[in-house]
């Protein structure tokens, strides 16, 4: 039979080493056992136990499997630690006795400081599987047993946590027995390294939970089934699912049309799509994306939901819609306007309906942000539309909003409206004079009933905001021609509130002048500009038919113009236009037309100072050009 040492490349030079520091240490060869100045009390032993718990256990139990196959063979096995304290033994009983005899019992140390070379100090000090002869045994009264060790190695690979070792009489050991202890071994270190890396799985998988359910979206995957798979809190409370939904078809708390089935079977993704939540039977913004496996293959899906609400505050947020200004931005003392302001503070208290009237230019945007920043929905948005400026045929949807495959060309999912933009804050509609009549008929039912309905939809959406309108118009007269409704008027001009022409207020065209001169000149970073007495004159003789739009822009060109110097007349370009101010009636009054008689001179002459020039008459009425043209057609005006 092939000796075990034959096979083990090495093991006698590492045997010859061991002799060598057994000797270096002082051992004396005639020792009966493990000295008792080694021993371990029980409770330390118990504590040596408790303190390495899972290797103990796994090591046990791979030393418990093994001596199954080999009990009644003659062999006897023994588990130490990193230090060589034997913690565990196990064997038939004839070697058990030899064991005991030795004080190879747990509680004892066993090293090669403490009783030369033996298969565990030698294992354990040389990091490799050995098998040693009774024969090489540096103590005589061992050497009738031979012995073989392995090391148990951290998951790390490089710390070694203890060693197994199995005896029995040289006649029995061979190869093979060697190979046994070193395959436990080897099946310990890698049940410590398959235990550590589903321990840090674990606790990937905590932190990777701990953020899914600390996110504010609605976060569900579900199987290749459409199953629910995992869930956040946020989700569960949005479409009031169960503690446990594992397993559930998502579509059951939908209202069935969340797309989640098709795009599956498709594995194909979807953005920003309206899903509702049937329980509550509120709708919500969702995302998808297929889980793909390897082989393409969809495995499930991801499904993200955002709370109308917050999407909505984020559209908000890209586009833009806040108010900026506030009663403090509104500059002026006269008396006319400190009699708008203070109607308006009033309407910023309360919650009614406001109209604000005035001329184009006179800053009823302005008003509006200041009462909105002036109430108790200030935290929320302020969307703007220009009733005016829209074609008739989008009007409705853009106030609206519209469905899927509402029209040719409607975006996938559909669109909220400004209503729903709108909700929790303001809806300013501006000329609010040029809606549409039909389109009053559905404004008045919105304005009633708090709900709005989209384009090609037929469910009913309920809206929370303020309407704030302004108008250039003579909303009384356009009822008398039929082109506005009477009930609408009366729905949105709760509070009316006239916001006078710069023209009536002549004692603050001088300081917006300044204020204009001085912001502009930061902005475009221009020299101290000096605004002569003859200049400063004309300024307030002219009758300024764009108002305080107007003014700015004038005060903007001559900026340009004066390239540093004095701000002469003809910078202005108003010069030789000067007229004495006349005192015309604003807003809702009842007034024969005086605010549009007004209007098409200011634009004619306009137009006349600048040769037909499109594009400079609109910038120095402070209008956009189709506005302008708008204008010039109803007018009659041609170019």
């Amino acid at each position: 039979m092939l000796h075990p040492m034959a096979s083990i490349p090495g093991l006698e030079e590492i045997i010859r080493r061991s002799h060598l520091r057994s000797a270096r240490y002082g051992v004396d060869p005639r020792l009966d056992g493990a000295p008792e100045s080694s021993r371990l009390s029980p409770a330390a032993l118990r504590k040596r136990i408790s303190g390495q718990r899972e290797f103990f256990d796994l090591a046990r139990a791979q030393i418990d499997t093994l001596y199954g196959l080999l009990k009644g063979t003659g062999f006897c096995m023994a588990l130490a630690d990193g230090e060589g304290y034997v913690l565990y033994v196990v064997g038939d009983p004839e070697l058990e006795e030899h064991f005991k005899r030795r004080r190879c019992m747990p509680g004892y140390r066993w090293t090669e400081r403490d009783l030369g070379t033996c298969a565990i100090g030698l294992a354990l000090e040389e990091r490799v599987p050995v098998f040693l002869p009774g024969d090489r045994m540096y103590s005589a009264q061992a050497r009738k047993i031979s012995n073989a060790g392995a090391p148990v190695f951290a998951p790390d690979g490089g710390t070694v946590l203890g060693a197994i070792s199995l005896s029995g009489k040289s006649a029995m050991m061979h190869v093979h027995t060697l190979g046994l202890v070193r395959q436990a071994a080897e099946t310990v270190t890698s049940q410590l390294r398959e235990r550590e890396r589903m321990r840090d799985l674990a606790t990937t998988n905590q932190y990777l939970r701990a953020l899914i359910e600390s996110d504010s979206r609605g976060i569900v995957t579900v199987d290749s089934q459409g199953r629910i798979v995992q869930t956040n809190r946020s989700a569960r409370r949005l479409f009031h699912l169960p503690k446990s939904p594992q397993g559930r078809d998502f579509e059951a708390f939908t209202g069935g049309h969340s797309g989640v089935p098709e795009h599956l079977a498709a594995g194909k993704s979807f953005k920003a799509r309206e899903i509702l939540a049937r329980h509550s039977g509120m709708t919500h913004f969702a995302s998808f994306d297929p889980i793909c496996m390897s082989d393409g293959g969809v495995a499930g899906g991801l499904l993200t939901v955002l709370e109308k609400k917050e999407a909505m505050g984020m559209a908000v947020e890209v586009t833009g819609s806040h108010a900026h200004f506030t009663f403090d931005s509104i500059l002026g003392t006269s008396a006319c306007l400190k009699q708008a302001l203070r109607h308006a503070r009033i309407a910023a208290d309360s919650t009614a309906p406001v109209l604000l009237c005035g001329e184009t230019g006179t800053g009823k945007e302005l008003f509006a942000q200041a009462i909105h920043n002036g109430g108790k929905r200030r935290n929320g948005p302020f969307v703007a539309i220009n009733c005016g400026a829209i074609p008739k045929e989008l009007l409705e949807s853009e106030l609206f909003g519209y469905e899927e495959g509402a029209f040719t060309g409607a975006r996938k999912g559909g669109r909220p409206g400004k209503f729903e933009l709108a909700d929790s804050g303001t809806l300013f509609l501006d000329e609010i004079g040029d809606m549409p009549f039909d389109m009053q008929v559905k404004l008045l039912r919105v304005l009633q009933s708090g709900e709005i309905q989209r384009v090609g939809g037929l469910r009913s959406v309920p809206v929370d905001l303020r309407v704030i309108s302004a108008t250039n118009k003579d909303l009384r007269q356009a009822i008398e021609q039929q082109k506005f409704r009477a009930d609408l008027y009366y729905r949105i001009s709760t509070l009316n509130i006239i916001v006078p022409p710069l023209r009536e207020r002549p004692e603050d065209i001088l300081p917006l002048a300044e204020y204009f001169i001085q912001r502009h000149r930061l902005r475009l970073n221009k020299p101290t500009a000096v605004l002569p007495p003859d200049t400063a004159a004309m300024l307030m003789t002219y009758a300024w038919p764009g108002n305080v739009r107007q003014l700015e822009s004038a005060v903007e060109r001559a900026m340009h113009l004066a390239e540093g110097g004095d701000l002469l007349a003809e910078h202005f370009g108003i010069a030789g236009l000067e007229r004495p101010r006349q005192g015309v009636p604003s807003g809702g009054g009842s007034g024969q037309g005086t605010l549009e008689d007004l209007e098409q001179r200011a634009v004619a002459e306009t137009l006349a100072r600048h040769n037909g020039n499109i594009r400079a008459t609109a910038r120095t009425l402070g209008v956009s050009r189709p506005t302008l043209y708008r204008k010039l057609k109803k007018m009659g005006i041609r170019t």
